[in-house]
């Protein structure tokens, strides 16, 4: 079921709205505002998935994987926030 939804354009974008209209491109308002969010829909996937295929390039990029140890990692973390609280 159809549920109705008030938004308020502004003067702008009601005149932007009203022109798609009278140009024959659509013939409601709900058609402009639909059409609307599926483009920003669109528009947010795409930057999804830009940001996805950035992080696999700079993955990629970044050279051959390295051995990778825990505890020695937890150690450094340690160690390294324990300097840090002596200097305060």
């Amino acid at each position: 079921m159809a549920r109705t939804i008030t938004v308020d354009l502004g003067d702008e974008l009601r005149r932007f709205v009203e022109s798609l209209i009278f140009s024959g491109d659509y013939h409601t308002q709900s058609e402009v505002i639909r059409e609307s969010l599926r483009l920003l829909q669109e528009k947010r996937a795409e930057s999804s998935l830009q940001k996805m295929r950035m992080l696999i390039a700079e993955g990629v990029a970044s050279g051959e994987p390295e051995e990778w140890n825990r505890a020695a990692f937890l150690l450094r973390m340690r160690e390294n926030n324990d300097g840090k609280k002596q200097k305060d």
